[in-house]
């Protein structure tokens, strides 16, 4: 980020929790919020990554194990940042689970994949939303950034990942919900639809084909970086953004914008 985008997203003073917070995005994005001076929560089910992650990040950072999944492992990661912190300025849903071997269509995904997808993604992110929001009452408001996906917008061609595109249309849902409950007692409340982000992970396990065909759908010249979602959901979250809410906004190069030919 260059010096004008730095002075014009400042996140001096405040918390923000991250729920998959120890890799890909969601480390991305607690090292973002750091840099710009917040402190942050890293929330993550492999809790060694989580806390090694939060080591990196620095200015306090903490790393700790959460199962969104699990109400109780949920209200003990409430109970954590206000202990810590007493407030919790920003909370950011990038917890999820993606079954990319299972997850087909609807005749052929399996239930217990559905479940688990609908488990984590769509009620996961309502128990931490639910458990946070009410510090943020307590602090004055806040901002909450869901983590979605072009796939909760546009299904894809094949008609495969059944359960993770439905979960991430219902969070698209959910966001607009909060916005609306919450936005005249402080609380603004958007979802984040990212497309082709070149994580490590995803470099790792696409083929050179797959990867070529994405960046020929795209409308800019390259796929997008982590930096490109963590700069987004760090304005949303500064006092910059204050009068953003109830938004699906898309990172994803256009690739909605176009039918292709």
């Amino acid at each position: 980020m260059n010096a004008a985008g730095a002075s014009l997203i400042d996140l001096s003073g405040k918390v923000i929790l991250v729920t998959g917070g120890g890799n890909g995005l969601g480390a991305d994005m607690a090292s973002q919020f750091s840099r710009l001076g917040a402190r942050v929560i890293l929330a993550d089910i492999a809790q060694e990554m989580a806390e090694a992650t939060a080591a990196k990040v620095g200015n306090g950072a903490l790393g700790v194990y959460c199962d969104i999944a699990n109400a109780e492992s949920v209200a003990q990661l409430a109970d954590t940042a206000r202990n810590a912190f007493g407030r919790v300025d920003a909370l950011v849903n990038n917890a999820a689970h993606a079954d990319l071997g299972g997850d087909l269509d609807l005749l052929g995904t399996d239930p217990e994949i559905w479940s688990r997808t609908v488990d984590v993604n769509l009620t996961g992110t309502m128990h931490v939303s639910r458990a946070i929001v009410p510090i943020m009452l307590e602090g004055g408001g806040g901002s909450i950034a869901t983590i979605v996906s072009r796939a909760g917008i546009a299904p894809p061609r094949s008609a495969r990942r059944l359960a993770y595109s439905t979960t991430k249309a219902g969070l698209i849902m959910l966001a607009r919900h909060m916005a609306v409950a919450y936005g005249k007692q402080g609380i603004r409340s958007n979802a984040i639809a990212p497309g082709t982000i070149e994580t490590e992970r995803m470099l790792r396990e696409l083929s050179e084909e797959r990867l070529t065909q994405s960046r020929a759908n795209v409308l800019t010249p390259a796929l997008g970086r982590p930096e490109d979602v963590s700069h987004m959901v760090a304005y949303l979250a500064s006092d910059a953004g204050r009068f953003i809410t109830g938004q699906t906004i898309q990172i994803d190069g256009g690739i909605l914008t176009g039918l292709h030919e």
